[in-house]
């Protein structure tokens, strides 16, 4: 059991400090649930799960998120 919870904690640590150094706008807005915020615009985020970027439809600041994919991957991609 303390070996499954050891080996948890150090993907955790590793896939946050994976991002850590990124710009902030790779990442998802803070709310990106909120229901109100679905049919605003799509941009895109770095997703550490699939390595890629991907469009989320949310609230975004205005310097938040990238509107190209390629963009998005060039900055955010293996950072």
């Amino acid at each position: 059991f303390y070996s499954f919870v050891g080996c948890c904690f150090v993907i955790l640590v590793c896939s946050v400090l994976d991002t850590q150094g990124m710009p902030k706008r790779c990442h998802p807005p803070e709310h990106y649930d909120d229901p109100r915020c679905r049919a605003l615009s799509g941009r895109f985020f770095y997703d550490p799960d699939t390595n890629d970027c991907q469009r989320l439809y949310s609230c975004w600041n205005k310097n938040d998120g990238f509107f190209k994919k390629e963009r998005c991957k060039l900055i955010c991609k293996d950072k």
